[in-house]
């Protein structure tokens, strides 16, 4: 069985579970039997035709999942694999035929479920806080959306890069069980309330998922020529960073989206990197919260569950 996406629009009126044929991996293929894989806000935006990538219809859903090859290159027959989030290939389905180039065979061990979420959120969080500055041990490192995967995975990696985190939430209750050495609720005051916190120093670093105002008060707080990393927007506006943090302060804005890194990234580096945020996993250093699971044939109820806002974990289906 799989899910596939009739048409463009609204993804849970137009998910649909179909049975699937026998199975047979070309000569540059394998076959993948799906542990468990995400339900995440980019299968909405794919589905809506509004996204940064030409879904033709019909579309096999799912972004990211992790299986055992069953079937195809003998070298990977029997191990756990990551399936790249490039949007090639579907994942909510019991197993799938991907090309042998877009797995990326991981250490065994760890929990399923936090494997599944693997090849996405901690791989964002690791390029925004890599790519554009070299962290120090003392550095401060601001992010909004801060119950957030990306955002909670950063603060991980951070921390145990010795910065310091400042997280911005948009409600108290987001708060709870967060581990950034700072936690503020979003608010008018903010940026006085964040300068008030850091004392003399300064953001060596800014990750902005929210694209809201929250960002434009943490660059009020920036070093000079401070990167800021924007991996995405729940609004769908732009970051709001201030014209004199851009010019006086000379801050610098970036995004990061996995594709373009995957385009880029030579095979053996993809390899490394998403083996070493496995084996973080494994030893419980990367961490996200999991909601709720569903089988397979329960992805509409899945569907609706990932859309409820202020949602507290990850949704994933189980086939």
């Amino acid at each position: 069985m799989k899910v596939v996406l009739k048409e463009l629009g609204d993804l849970a009126a137009n998910a649909e579970l179909q049975d699937t044929a026998e199975l047979i991996a070309g000569p540059d293929d394998v076959v993948v039997a799906i542990e468990a894989a995400t339900v995440n806000p980019v299968d909405q935006m794919l589905a809506s035709g509004n996204y940064n990538y030409p879904v033709r219809t019909p579309y096999d859903l799912g972004t990211e999942g992790v299986g055992r090859v069953v079937a195809g290159a003998s070298k990977l027959i029997g191990r756990r694999v990551l399936i790249l989030p490039n949007y090639e290939q579907g994942t909510w389905a019991d197993k799938v035929v991907v090309k042998a180039a877009n797995v990326v065979p991981i250490p065994e061990g760890g929990d399923v479920e936090q494997m599944a979420m693997l090849s996405t959120n901690p791989l964002t969080a690791y390029l925004a806080l890599t790519r554009f500055t070299g962290l120090q041990p003392g550095d401060w490192v601001g992010l909004n959306l801060g119950n957030s995967a990306v955002a909670q995975y950063a603060t991980a990696l951070a921390q145990r890069a010795g910065a310091r985190v400042l997280s911005v939430v948009r409600r108290p209750d987001a708060a709870d069980g967060l581990a950034a050495d700072v936690v503020l609720v979003d608010g008018d005051d903010l940026a006085d309330r964040i300068k008030a916190e850091l004392g003399d120093d300064r953001f060596a670093l800014i990750l902005d998922g929210a694209g809201d105002a929250s960002v434009g008060a943490l660059a009020q707080a920036a070093a000079f020529g401070a990167p800021v990393v924007v991996y995405s927007s729940v609004t769908g506006a732009a970051p709001a960073v201030g014209l004199g943090d851009l010019v006086f302060t000379e801050l610098r804005v970036h995004g990061v989206w996995i594709p373009n890194w995957l385009r880029t990234a030579s095979a053996a580096e993809i390899e490394q990197t998403y083996g070493d945020l496995a084996r973080l996993t494994i030893d419980g250093v990367l961490r996200a919260r999991v909601e709720a699971t569903y089988a397979l044939a329960d992805v509409a109820q899945a569907i609706e569950h990932a859309a409820r806002p202020g949602r507290g974990g990850k949704v994933l289906l189980r086939p």
